[in-house]
C-alpha cells in the first residue's frame, strides 16, 4: 500500500465503515477484502524489502482509530514469505507478538541481504536459521 496499490480499495470500505466502527476494533469489511486479496506473483516480485511498522497504511484503513498498543495485527507467522522472491530485507518495526516468531520461512528467501533478528523467538531453531543466514552472507541484526 505504500507503493499505492490497493489504497483506493481500503480507503473506499474504510470511509463507508468507518463512523459505525468501534475505536480500537478492526473494520470487518477492510478486514474482509485484505483476507480475499490475491497479490499477482509480478507484484510480490517488485517487493525487496518488507519492514512492517504500526503506522503502515494497512492498518490506518482497518481500523478507525487504533494506537497499535495492542496485539489486533500481529504477525505470529512468515509462513509464505518464500512468495517474496526479490526480498532482500526484513527488518520489522513493530507487530511482531510478544513470544516472537519462527525466522525459518525466510531460509526460503533466496535473495536476503540484511535481517533483523530482534523479533525471533528464543531457541535452538532460530539459532541455526541465523547461523544458516549469515553462511549466506545475510548481514544478521540483533
Amino acid at each position: 500500500m505504500e507503493d499505492g496499490h490497493f489504497v483506493e480499495e481500503a480507503e473506499a470500505l474504510h470511509d463507508a465503515h468507518a463512523e459505525s466502527a468501534e475505536d480500537y476494533k478492526a473494520i470487518q469489511e477492510v478486514m474482509a477484502f485484505y483476507e480475499k486479496l490475491e497479490i499477482p506473483p509480478d507484484l510480490l516480485a517488485t517487493i525487496t524489502s518488507l519492514v512492517p511498522d504500526g503506522g503502515d497504511l494497512a492498518y490506518m484503513h482497518a481500523v478507525s482509530v487504533w494506537d497499535g498498543e495492542d496485539d489486533l495485527f500481529d504477525i505470529t507467522s512468515l509462513d509464505g514469505i518464500e512468495h517474496l522472491i526479490n526480498l532482500e530485507v526484513f527488518a520489522p518495526i513493530a507487530m511482531i507478538g510478544e513470544g516472537g516468531i519462527d525466522y525459518t520461512p525466510l531460509l526460503g528467501c533466496k535473495k536476503l541481504k540484511r535481517v533483523d533478528v530482534s523479533f525471533a523467538s528464543e531457541g535452538e531453531k532460530n539459532e541455526s536459521v541465523k547461523e544458516a543466514l549469515e553462511k549466506r552472507g545475510v548481514e544478521i541484526e540483533e
